[in-house]
This record gives structure tokens, sequence and C-alpha cells, in this order.
């Protein structure tokens, strides 16, 4: 049965993408195959799910295909901590009918990172 295994997004700013994600989703920097061109291999869980390649590019992506990234279920109140503390903006939204809340909180680069949490 096919299962969702990582993400890969482009980025200009490696380390600056791993912070925001260390940050927001207490995820971990680990390995990554020793490929021909840069990149980051971000854990969540144990699991290399987020992949960054390094790219150039002279601007931040426009909104586009792809609206945002959503992972969960967090505490409410650890996650609005880690968020607020590191300063990006966010809004507070939920899922109707489900018993789950949402932080749309607004990345390096024009990344919209969901993170959801129980209410």
């Amino acid at each position: 049965m096919p299962r969702l295994d990582h993400i890969n997004i482009h980025v200009v700013d490696g380390p600056r993408m791993v912070r925001f994600l260390e940050t927001v989703l207490e995820a971990k920097e680990g390995f990554r195959p020793p490929f021909d061109f840069p990149g980051h291999w971000v854990y969540v869980g144990g699991e290399p799910a987020i992949h960054l390649t390094v790219v150039e590019r002279a601007e931040d992506y426009p909104a586009g295909l792809i609206n945002h990234v959503a992972f969960g279920v967090y505490e409410f109140e650890e996650a609005k901590a880690r968020i607020e503390a590191a300063g990006y903006p966010y809004k507070l939204t939920g899922i109707p009918e489900t018993g789950i809340g949402q932080f749309f909180v607004e990345g390096p680069e024009g990344l919209l990172l969901e993170v959801q949490y129980r209410r």
C-alpha cells in the first residue's frame, strides 16, 4: 500500500530552513546520503520526512501548486510557546467537527507550515 515517504523542498538557505523546522516541529537534522548536490535531511519522529535541496534563485517561491505542508498532532501550549519564542508569524484555525486545531506558521522562503494540535 503506498504511503507518503517524504517531502522535498527547494531552498536557498538550507541552514535557515533547518532551524525553522527544528524550532517549530522539534525535528532534527540527520544523516543524508552523499548526493552530488547540496541539501539537508530533516527527521520528524525519527524518519527523514523532509528533504531540503539547496538551489539558487533570486526570490521566494510565489504561492503555487502546493499551498502548505502539515504535521501533527502536537500539544497546543508547547507548540504555541515554540512558535512565539521564535517570532514566526502564525494564525490559529481549526478543522470543523474534528477536535483538531491548526497553527499556520509562515516560514522562510515562503513556506507555509501547518502544525496541528488537539483541542
